[in-house]
């Protein structure tokens, strides 16, 4: 009980004297007196906690499992998050908050703003550790995909049930992907895992090891926009050389470049060409160009066109 104590009364800044926890512990009940207080006290810290006594002031535990800072960070993290629910987010911030004095709980609270909507999957997390005990266990699984209807509500697409072999668990514009082979079509597949129901973990072993093993899963990530599917190319864009950070930013610092005419920089890369790409580049203005390949440039036109004919 002392330290239950210490770790909800105390901290850095505050301090409990030995006849403030003398009383806590009786009005609890239990019998106390100084002597055993102190001697409690002494063996929780030959027992490695760090607790702190302060001439006058009382005492205080001055270290934990997580700093105050570290707890701050995985609050706003789990706020901020939008595959947590926000039922979950408050269940998973009362236990961080329970990590640390009352005094500092109250400051995890923070400002934290989202811009995008929290899932209204309440089994996301239990989705993640099943898929993953699946993956250990080289096991196959089977669930429901969903997909958003009309009335704002999500409905299962397509067949009933999926089965596929899980390979990996990917994070990616503050989502969880699955990484699957596909037995029927013979080829990798990525599901939201927020989007996933009535995950079950089957008896029959995974397929598609060879095809697992042919993905770079840092590169996979890179060279996908928005995790959306889109044939693989090696593109060519002309950036205007105060914005190749960008370019740096989406495909990473090892692409291939050279200068261009008059302060511009031409990056190769690698990516999936989808209408999602398209749309990102259309984002960037036309300071940055689309240069090649031909097939890519004249769908980029047509992409732009029949945005044109939509207004």
């Amino acid at each position: 009980m002392i330290l239950d104590l210490l770790k909800n009364k105390t901290d850095d800044e505050h301090a409990l004297k030995a006849s403030d926890l003398l009383e806590m512990i009786q009005n609890e009940g239990l019998k106390c007196d100084r002597k055993t207080l102190y001697d409690d006290i002494k063996s929780l810290n030959d027992a490695g906690f760090d607790i702190l006594h302060e001439q006058g002031g009382g005492y205080k535990l001055v270290s934990r499992d997580f700093e105050d800072a570290e707890l701050k960070l995985l609050a706003d993290a789990v706020y901020s998050s939008k595959f947590i629910s926000t039922v979950k987010t408050k269940t998973l911030a009362e236990k961080l908050k329970s990590l640390t004095s009352t005094y500092m709980a109250s400051t995890m609270i923070r400002n934290i703003y989202s811009s995008d909507s929290k899932t209204p999957n309440e089994d996301v997390l239990y989705n993640v550790d099943t898929l993953s005990r699946a993956i250990q266990n080289d096991k196959q699984v089977q669930f429901e995909y969903l997909v958003w209807g009309p009335d704002k509500k999500l409905v299962t697409k397509g067949e009933k049930k999926r089965i596929l072999s899980p390979w990996s668990l990917i994070w990616q514009d503050q989502n969880y992907y699955l990484l699957a082979f596909d037995s029927a079509a013979g080829k990798m597949k990525h599901f939201r895992v927020d989007k996933m129901r009535r995950i079950l973990e089957l008896d029959e072993g995974r397929q598609g090891a060879e095809e697992y093993k042919k993905i770079d899963i840092s590169s996979y990530i890179e060279e996908t926009f928005s995790m959306y599917g889109g044939k693989q190319e090696t593109v060519i864009l002309d950036f205007p050389e105060e914005l190749i950070g960008i370019a740096y930013d989406r495909f990473g610092t090892e692409v291939t470049q050279r200068k261009g005419d008059k302060g511009r920089i031409i990056v190769r890369t690698k990516c999936y060409v989808s209408n999602q790409f398209y749309g990102w580049l259309t984002g960037l203005g036309p300071d940055v160009k689309l240069a090649g390949p031909d097939t890519a440039v004249a769908a980029y036109k047509d992409y732009l066109k029949n945005l044109l004919n939509n207004m």
